[in-house]
């Protein structure tokens, strides 16, 4: 079973965990696996895992976060890295309004989500001269939600 993400919810007045978190596997089987187990122990506390339902009419994720990249990382060099694991739709390279410069992540739109599950092999990226985080992208009220 490998794991590809692991999102701890917590309170976003209090930043303490809110007791439960989501695991995405990388592959549904694993999935299976887990729940066919009757009793599950973390840190000597029984837990209660659950499929998580997705939410009606959600698309298969096709847009990434990539958190600690580089400001001087080119566009060209992004779009060589990321062209390699599919078709680009649309790069996001937000700029600080104060000091109108390129900040230190951007968006990487695809145009199926083939390319998403690919990069989510590796939760970790080199780059440029850097090594970057690669999450799915969140809508911006989902984020805050999470928070």
């Amino acid at each position: 079973m490998t794991v590809v993400d692991c999102t701890i919810k917590t309170d976003p007045v209090t930043g303490r965990s809110r007791g439960f978190v989501f695991v995405l596997f990388k592959d549904a089987a694993s999935v299976d696996k887990v729940l066919e187990l009757k009793e599950h122990k973390l840190d000597g506390k029984l837990i209660d895992p659950q499929s998580a339902k997705a939410l009606k009419g959600k698309e298969p994720p096709k847009k990434v976060f990539v958190g600690g990249l580089s400001p001087d990382t080119s566009e060209e060099q992004i779009e060589e890295y990321f062209g390699a694991f599919g078709e680009i739709e649309n790069i996001e390279l937000p700029m600080d309004t104060k000091t109108n410069e390129r900040r230190g992540f951007c968006f990487i739109t695809y145009t199926d989500e083939e390319p998403v599950k690919k990069l989510l092999e590796s939760r970790y990226h080199q780059i440029g001269s850097g090594k970057c985080e690669i999450k799915v992208a969140l809508p911006k009220e989902v984020y805050r939600q999470q928070q």
